[in-house]
């Protein structure tokens, strides 16, 4: 019976098509001679309906991080795509609070003295944070978010994500 007020509600016009990114700061629990702090950007699109929920797709790429443990030096990088829902916990009237979860693919690659390693995991992505509306067209977003993985090398991580979505207009 919900489903089907908010399929009704939805195609009565009441969703935005929207599109921005963000600046994410990645901390990751990895074992060895891996770099465990990313900065990352990352690109999104989204749909949000009803001002009630949202689907949103991302791809993300990190800068080249270096470490050095043991006399070991090694260069890292990640990169990923996935899709997130997010749902509006409690609507305020500039803004909302946000829970989040969603699907992730990451793909690390690390290069060392001794040669180079790649790994790729799937991520389950638990979320919360904040958006906040600055106008009709554009908010500010800002989300903690934990990762968890059975990977090799990737087993979980914690980011904060900071960044801005655009609203398109109705069509």
């Amino acid at each position: 019976m919900a489903l089907a007020m908010f399929a009704t509600q939805a195609n009565a016009g009441e969703y935005k098509f929207y599109t921005g990114g963000d600046y994410v700061n990645s901390t990751y629990n990895v074992p060895g001679v891996y770099p465990d702090n990313y900065d990352i950007g990352n690109v999104v699109a989204g749909i949000n309906f009803v001002d009630v929920a949202s689907v949103e797709l991302f791809l993300q790429r990190s800068l080249k991080e270096k470490e050095n443990i043991g006399g070991i030096s090694s260069n890292g990088r990640t990169y990923g795509y996935g899709a997130d829902l997010f749902v509006n916990a409690y609507n305020l009237s500039e803004g909302a609070i946000l829970g989040s979860i969603g699907y992730g693919r990451i793909y690390s690659k690390l290069k060392f003295d001794a040669g180079s390693q790649k790994d790729t995991e799937n991520a389950l992505r638990l979320g919360v944070g904040g958006e906040w509306k600055v106008s009709n067209d554009w908010s500010l977003r800002s989300m903690f978010r934990y990762s968890m993985a059975k990977g090799d090398n990737f087993k979980n991580a914690k980011e904060f994500t900071l960044g801005a979505r655009y609203y398109f207009s109705d069509m």
